[in-house]
């Protein structure tokens, strides 16, 4: 029996080492993860949520305001309001 699980354990070495390698088996165990979304110009496209409403928008559509992002004019000055 400690022959059969110990030749079992080498054929799984030698099959990794040559046919799966590191790389192979970390594409397999990665498989289920989410595919990135590309903009046109194959950059990621960000998203940042409002501080004020908790709606997402892209960075690009962001408005910064005391280093946190607001969806809108509105949001801002809610904000302001606030303090």
């Amino acid at each position: 029996m400690d022959k059969i699980i110990t030749f079992g354990i080498l054929g799984l070495v030698i099959y990794y080492k040559f046919f799966g390698g590191k790389e192979r088996l970390d594409a397999l165990l990665n498989k289920d993860e989410p595919k990135e979304d590309s903009s046109s110009d194959g950059q990621i496209e960000g998203t940042s949520q409002c501080a004020s409403c908790g709606v997402y928008m892209t960075e690009d559509d962001a408005l910064i305001y005391h280093r946190k992002a607001y969806c809108s004019n509105d949001c801002v000055e809610k904000s302001k309001r606030l303090k």
